[in-house]
């Protein structure tokens, strides 16, 4: 078991960081959850924002300089949230920044500043994804009522998960932690 001030402890040590959420709700302004608190079907959701995605201004260097400011010592990144946009290059599926006007990996620019700083990068990931018509979404605590195309298969989707988290973890230099959002609850 890990002791306090072991290298694995190294969030308890850092406690103040910049924790990032930012995906296609922020075009609107919104909190991360416009879709699932909207009552918006995911096709509307995604006819709406996908194709608007082009943070022309976006400057991960801009984001480190003010979190280093303010005596932050890390930041949070999401990859993916709830809505299953994905800020990197998946190969798994085609609901991610690649796709869209920004057309950039999103992860890579920040995981690069991260490195030439040495300011650890922190990972997080919804296991939530109202995208994936493999996802069980039964409308229960964080999830969206069954859409049409759904196909729930719990082994597939945990696969795709495994093939994410793998793109993470070995594309992107040395991640510092890894922040998992969410256990459904029931």
């Amino acid at each position: 078991a890990p002791r306090f001030g072991d290298a694995r402890d190294w969030w308890f040590q850092k406690r103040f960081g910049m924790f990032v959420h930012w995906g296609l709700y922020a075009i609107e302004g919104w909190h991360e959850q416009l879709e699932w608190r909207g009552g918006m079907p995911r096709k509307e959701f995604e006819a709406r924002y996908f194709h608007q995605w082009n943070p022309q201004h976006y400057d991960p260097d801009a984001w480190l300089d003010l979190a280093q400011s303010a005596g932050m010592e890390y930041i949070c990144f999401t990859t993916k949230h709830h809505e299953g946009f994905c800020q990197w290059d998946t190969k798994l599926t085609d609901f991610n920044v690649m796709n869209t006007p920004y057309g950039k990996d999103a992860l890579r620019q920040l995981a690069e500043a991260c490195h030439k700083r040495n300011f650890p990068l922190g990972l997080y990931y919804s296991v939530v994804d109202w995208h994936s018509p493999l996802y069980p979404n039964q409308g229960r605590s964080h999830e969206l009522q069954p859409q049409p195309g759904d196909r729930p298969d719990l082994a597939k989707y945990v696969e795709f998960v495994k093939g994410q988290v793998r793109e993470l973890c070995t594309n992107y230099g040395k991640i510092s932690c890894f922040w998992w959002d969410m256990n459904v609850t029931g």
